[in-house]
């Protein structure tokens, strides 16, 4: 009698622990998404910028490559660029950003004997022209994102190690500026008046874009990797622990609307109309439905079984563009 009674109670506990238990997100259910396209590379497939024309793929080890988005056909290849007649072999691509209203691509080449952003001329797209490279603040880029600047030229930002970083290239480099928080940070989304830092363990930071001082730090469960901005939301990637929408109407006391965690880590964060996709590593893509944004939907997920270990993921066109070590997906939302 005493042994039964000793499982009823196991039972009673294992029943309660699971009752409580913070529910995940399903590892993999396909919903709406399907596969449009492979686009087959010759190395991991790091980062990514996409067009309504092309998709510009960084290739780690080899280089990077130019796709039509349309046809899917491969524009060209760089394992190199020529430098005063001579030609200067890519080490590790681990950055891109194209701007095409300017013919300027970015490139983040991390380590070797010509680290740093380099910058080409893409009138010719089959054969980008060298124009000049940035090596200051720039080991160890964790997010390279560029715009059009409407005085001309581009705007680069980039994150590396504790530093945000911005410049600007019109015809020649005009120098950049850096932000220093001290602290790691990582991805970041830029505002008309505010900067939105993710912090790691310190959460993200909400800061005056014209003089970097923070505004405010938001602790959350996770480690912060990445943040974007839908009106007055922040949506921040929690790494461990999913992703949390935060009310930001009041920018010095960011207040927590909900949090969902998923069954792998969350490492990107990117937002096109109502849909937002994370990228997770081992995860994959997920897609999620935010036209309620204080209660985002999961429409979607395909693992890292389906489409391999994803570094990162793009909206672009009502397509999902997913970076990873087995190439770069093109994905239809139904």
């Amino acid at each position: 009698m005493k042994n039964i009674i000793k499982v009823f109670n196991l039972m009673v506990v294992l029943f309660l622990l699971m009752s409580c238990a913070k529910p995940s997100e399903p590892a993999s259910v396909e919903g709406s998404l399907s596969i449009d396209h492979k686009f087959e590379v010759f190395g991991y497939a790091r980062d990514i910028s996409v067009t309504d024309t092309h998709l510009y793929i960084a290739e780690d080890q080899v280089g990077y490559s130019i796709f039509d988005v349309t046809t899917h056909e491969m524009v060209s290849h760089h394992e190199s660029f020529i430098l005063e007649d001579d030609p200067v072999m890519f080490e590790n691509v681990r950055g891109i950003s194209a701007v095409v209203d300017e013919d300027l691509l970015f490139v983040y080449n991390q380590y070797g004997s010509y680290q740093g952003i380099i910058m080409f001329d893409i009138a010719d797209i089959v054969n980008p022209t060298f124009l000049f490279r940035h090596a200051g603040n720039t080991s160890g880029i964790a997010q390279l994102q560029a715009a059009v600047n409407t005085d001309g030229g581009a705007d680069v930002f980039w994150s590396n190690g504790s530093g945000y970083n911005f410049g600007r290239f019109d015809e020649y480099w005009l120098g950049s500026t850096l932000y220093d928080f001290q602290n790691s940070i990582e991805g970041f989304d830029v505002g008309d008046s505010r900067l939105y830092i993710s912090a790691e363990q310190l959460g993200f930071h909400i800061v005056n874009k014209s003089n970097g001082n923070i505004i405010s730090t938001t602790d959350t469960d996770g480690e912060v990797l990445d943040v974007k901005i839908v009106d007055n939301y922040a949506i921040v990637a929690l790494r461990q622990a999913g992703f949390a929408v935060y009310d930001i109407t009041d920018t010095t006391a960011p207040i927590l609307v909900v949090q969902k965690e998923t069954n792998e880590y969350i490492y990107t964060i990117d937002i096109e109309g109502n849909n937002m996709v994370l990228g997770s590593h081992t995860g994959g893509v997920y897609l999620y439905d935010i036209s309620d944004v204080t209660d985002p939907a999961l429409v979607g997920n395909l693992d890292s079984d389906i489409i391999g270990y994803t570094y990162t993921a793009v909206l672009h066109n009502n397509k999902i563009y997913a970076s990873t070590r087995q190439g770069v997906y093109k994905i239809s939302i139904d």
